[in-house]
């Protein structure tokens, strides 16, 4: 079967005119983030088919899309299928696995995988009437996870009023972003040495910018996801703000100046204009 990598926006951008019931919520437990080296994405939907259509008999893979931990998505089953996720619940859903064991202390649901999980989120509740249920509503089951609580993911749902791909309002920056934000990132990197030979900085987040994000990354000893979330934000937004100006004492005695002398004034003007501090005393 031949599966896709998506950007939320290119999934949404599929999904427009399609309605749901549910949209069903799971996490795949096994494999879990451990399993992800950001290039094995394929190799890890192949390995879910093989399970649910070897192992256990199905005509397909379960879900409709399964979402790696860098916040792309792979297709499986079409869309316009029936998923093979909550007993009872599968007439008119829409199933996503998100690859993960989201137990308490376990993996966790942040950055750019939950940044493309509100999205899409977003966007089936209020543009496909869709309900959003988690697995273990349904079943004796932990699924998506104890550490996902619903209510509040509800919330951040519910506020994630944005559309995906303005990147101005993201929490993260990554692969299919747009605008005046990823600019600014392809400067940054730009100025700490980073190479984008072919685009520049012309405010599109492709691969060029992707590699370039992952050579920083590897350089700063940070996980090497072609993402920018917080903490590589941070370590960019430190690796080019200007070095403080060192201070340099000097005693320099040029004189005394009666106070209010126009040669005072024009020492004062002089030192100010070099942005230099001075200190003055009394004559003894």
């Amino acid at each position: 079967m031949a599966f896709e990598i998506l950007t939320a926006d290119q999934l949404i951008a599929r999904l427009k005119g399609r309605k749901y019931k549910y949209s069903q919520i799971h996490h795949t437990w096994r494999p879990n983030h451990s399993n992800f080296n950001g290039k094995n994405h394929l190799a890890l939907q192949q390995g879910m088919y093989d399970y649910h259509v070897k192992t256990r008999g199905w005509d397909n893979i379960g879900q409709h899309v399964t979402l790696m931990p860098d916040g792309t998505f792979v297709t499986g089953r079409p869309f316009n299928q029936t998923p093979a996720g909550i007993s009872g619940y599968n007439t008119g859903a829409f199933m996503v696995e998100m690859l993960g064991d989201f137990d308490k202390g376990k993996d966790k649901l942040e950055g750019a995988q939950l940044d493309a999980m509100l999205a899409l989120q977003h966007f089936l509740t209020t543009e496909c009437g869709a309900k959003i249920m988690f697995h273990r509503e349904h079943a004796p089951k932990t699924c998506p996870g104890t550490g996902l609580d619903k209510d509040a993911f509800l919330k951040q749902v519910a506020n994630y009023g944005d559309k995906p791909g303005k990147a101005s309002t993201q929490s993260v920056l990554k692969l299919g972003d747009k605008g005046a934000d990823v600019k600014k990132l392809q400067e940054n990197l730009l100025k700490v040495g980073e190479k984008l030979p072919k685009f520049g900085a012309d405010g599109d987040f492709g691969q060029e910018t992707v590699d370039a994000v992952k050579s920083f990354q590897s350089r700063n000893k940070l996980t090497v996801d072609g993402v920018v979330g917080a903490k590589t934000k941070a370590k960019l937004d430190e690796a080019v703000k200007p070095a403080p100006k060192p201070t340099v004492r000097v005693n320099v005695i040029t004189g005394w100046y009666n106070e209010g002398s126009k040669g005072l004034a024009e020492l004062e003007a002089f030192l100010k204009s070099k942005g230099w501090h001075y200190r003055k005393e009394e004559a003894k």
